[in-house]
């Protein structure tokens, strides 16, 4: 039974720090951090440097797009060019199930996976796979990606699984490894931490490589590009 007193101490995870900020790289580019589903607020000083290179260079969005609706609230009616995400081919898949823990309340994981099938969490993870699975790998065989990331995580993991699929148990789940994977990100420990690192630091350095134009990515990525090139600076 999942007991998440024996497992850490309640980490308040930090949404939104960099939402609206931006990297640039160069005269020609941009990363902007949103806050899923939340119009990015900027200066309108950012804005209008960020629009200018959208404007001629392209924009894209990330994952499945679901932030284009308030990303236009700011933005206007601008054409994007596309997913960035689903450019990326992944080194290890299974690492890109990170996506089940990431950001469980904000994405509605609890009630995503609850209204899944069958009895034990571990089947509604499994039914509901198309639903959360990150677009890199969401064409590919769940079953053998989810096992995988599960016995990657060690522990308890693949026990607390086999647990009925009710909702409590379900959120202690995926509370569990969500706080020990995003903790004192983009530093931590641990193999939750490692198997999303993994696959969050593949899609930055797909993004450090991309052509010029306007990304925008879940404001965490502006962290993480950050460590990767202590040369970035986060702009507000």
């Amino acid at each position: 039974m999942i007991k998440l007193s024996d497992i850490l101490k309640e980490i308040l995870l930090s949404e939104g720090a960099n939402a609206g900020k931006v990297i640039f790289d160069g005269e020609n580019k941009a990363f902007v951090g949103v806050t899923h589903d939340s119009p990015p607020k900027m200066s309108p000083e950012l804005f209008k440097k960020v629009k200018a290179i959208g404007d001629i260079k392209g924009y894209w969005f990330e994952g499945n797009g679901a932030d284009k609706t308030a990303i236009k609230q700011v933005f206007g009616d601008i054409d994007f060019k596309g997913s960035w995400d689903e450019k990326i081919r992944a080194a290890e898949p299974y690492t890109y199930v990170y996506t089940l823990f990431g950001n469980v309340t904000k994405n509605k994981r609890i009630n995503q996976v609850f209204n899944g099938e069958g009895k034990t969490i571990y089947e509604k993870i499994l039914s509901t796979y198309k639903n959360w699975a990150h677009e890199v790998i969401k064409n590919q065989d769940g079953k053998a990606l989810i096992d995988t990331f599960l016995k990657g995580l060690g522990g308890t993991a693949l026990e607390d699984v086999k647990q009925e699929g009710t909702k409590e148990n379900i959120r202690k789940f995926l509370r569990s490894i969500e706080q020990v994977m995003w903790a004192g990100w983009p530093k931590g420990s641990g193999p939750a931490f490692e198997m999303a690192k993994k696959a969050v630091y593949e899609r930055d350095k797909w993004l450090m490589k991309a052509p010029d134009g306007v990304y925008f990515t879940g404001e965490g990525h502006l962290d993480s590009l950050k460590d990767i090139n202590s040369k970035y600076s986060i702009k507000k």
